[in-house]
Protein backbone atom coordinates (compact mmCIF):
# COMPACT_ATOMS: atom_id res chain seq x y z
CA UNK A 1 0.00 0.00 0.00
CA UNK A 2 0.71 3.71 -0.88
CA UNK A 3 1.74 5.64 2.06
CA UNK A 4 -1.04 7.86 2.81
CA UNK A 5 -1.14 10.94 5.32
CA UNK A 6 -3.96 10.45 8.16
CA UNK A 7 -5.45 13.08 10.37
CA UNK A 8 -6.28 12.50 14.01
CA UNK A 9 -9.74 11.43 14.65
CA UNK A 10 -9.90 10.53 10.99
CA UNK A 11 -11.85 6.93 10.82
CA UNK A 12 -10.05 3.96 8.62
CA UNK A 13 -11.49 0.74 7.51
CA UNK A 14 -9.21 -2.20 6.99
CA UNK A 15 -9.64 -4.93 4.41
CA UNK A 16 -9.63 -7.33 6.78
CA UNK A 17 -11.19 -6.08 10.05
CA UNK A 18 -14.68 -5.77 9.22
CA UNK A 19 -16.72 -2.64 8.67
CA UNK A 20 -16.08 -1.00 11.75
CA UNK A 21 -13.58 1.70 11.32
CA UNK A 22 -10.77 2.45 13.67
CA UNK A 23 -10.10 6.25 14.95
CA UNK A 24 -6.77 7.99 14.46
CA UNK A 25 -5.49 8.52 17.97
CA UNK A 26 -1.91 9.17 17.76
CA UNK A 27 0.61 10.33 14.71
CA UNK A 28 4.31 10.54 14.83
CA UNK A 29 6.02 13.39 13.53
CA UNK A 30 7.23 12.54 10.01
CA UNK A 31 3.81 10.56 9.94
CA UNK A 32 5.35 7.47 9.31
CA UNK A 33 4.06 5.76 12.42
CA UNK A 34 0.01 5.74 13.02
CA UNK A 35 -1.72 4.60 16.23
CA UNK A 36 -5.61 3.73 15.87
CA UNK A 37 -8.30 2.35 17.95
CA UNK A 38 -11.95 1.06 17.94
CA UNK A 39 -13.94 0.06 21.26
CA UNK A 40 -14.69 -3.98 21.14
CA UNK A 41 -18.36 -4.14 20.47
CA UNK A 42 -19.62 -4.69 24.05
CA UNK A 43 -18.07 -1.65 24.78
CA UNK A 44 -16.09 -2.52 28.02
CA UNK A 45 -12.82 -2.81 25.89
CA UNK A 46 -10.76 -0.49 23.47
CA UNK A 47 -8.47 -2.43 20.42
CA UNK A 48 -5.81 -1.14 18.97
CA UNK A 49 -3.31 -1.39 15.66
CA UNK A 50 -0.31 0.97 14.60
CA UNK A 51 0.21 1.83 10.95
CA UNK A 52 4.25 1.82 10.30
CA UNK A 53 4.73 3.19 6.95
CA UNK A 54 8.78 1.85 7.05
CA UNK A 55 7.81 -1.26 7.37
CA UNK A 56 4.45 -1.10 4.76
CA UNK A 57 2.95 -3.24 7.50
CA UNK A 58 0.37 -2.49 10.52
CA UNK A 59 1.04 -4.20 13.82
CA UNK A 60 -1.78 -6.20 16.39
CA UNK A 61 -2.59 -5.18 20.09
CA UNK A 62 -1.93 -9.05 20.43
CA UNK A 63 -5.64 -9.02 22.29
CA UNK A 64 -7.29 -10.85 19.08
CA UNK A 65 -10.12 -8.54 18.58
CA UNK A 66 -10.64 -8.70 22.04
CA UNK A 67 -9.28 -5.24 22.95
CA UNK A 68 -8.27 -3.87 26.19
CA UNK A 69 -10.17 -3.50 29.31
CA UNK A 70 -11.38 -0.22 30.06
CA UNK A 71 -9.57 0.85 33.35
CA UNK A 72 -6.93 -1.20 32.72
CA UNK A 73 -3.13 -0.59 32.94
CA UNK A 74 -2.51 -0.47 29.57
CA UNK A 75 -5.43 1.38 28.83
CA UNK A 76 -5.38 3.93 31.57
CA UNK A 77 -1.33 4.26 30.13
CA UNK A 78 -2.50 4.90 26.59
CA UNK A 79 -5.17 7.08 27.61
CA UNK A 80 -2.09 9.43 29.17
CA UNK A 81 -0.49 8.79 26.54
CA UNK A 82 -2.86 10.23 23.86
CA UNK A 83 -3.98 13.12 25.92
CA UNK A 84 -0.15 13.96 26.17
CA UNK A 85 0.75 14.03 30.20
CA UNK A 86 4.05 14.28 29.75
CA UNK A 87 5.18 14.08 33.03
CA UNK A 88 4.16 9.96 33.16
CA UNK A 89 3.55 9.14 30.02
CA UNK A 90 5.02 6.43 28.67
CA UNK A 91 6.10 5.86 25.27
CA UNK A 92 3.70 3.16 23.37
CA UNK A 93 5.90 0.61 22.76
CA UNK A 94 6.65 -0.05 27.06
CA UNK A 95 2.55 0.06 27.20
CA UNK A 96 1.97 -2.74 25.00
CA UNK A 97 4.31 -4.91 22.61
CA UNK A 98 2.75 -4.52 18.59
CA UNK A 99 3.34 -7.25 16.88
CA UNK A 100 1.23 -10.29 14.61
CA UNK A 101 2.14 -7.66 11.97
CA UNK A 102 0.12 -8.06 8.79
CA UNK A 103 0.05 -5.93 5.32
CA UNK A 104 -1.78 -2.16 5.39
CA UNK A 105 -4.73 -2.80 3.97
CA UNK A 106 -6.71 0.58 4.17
CA UNK A 107 -10.48 0.36 2.06
CA UNK A 108 -11.91 3.41 3.40
CA UNK A 109 -10.91 7.01 5.37
CA UNK A 110 -13.71 8.70 6.48
CA UNK A 111 -15.88 6.87 4.19
CA UNK A 112 -14.06 7.31 0.91
CA UNK A 113 -11.79 4.50 -0.72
Amino acid sequence: MTFRNLALGDKVTFGDTGPRPFNVRAISPDQRMVILSRPVEDGSAVEYTMIDWDRDARGLDGTHGRGHLLGSGVHRNLWRFFRGVTTDAPSTQTVMDFTNWVGISIEAVNGKP
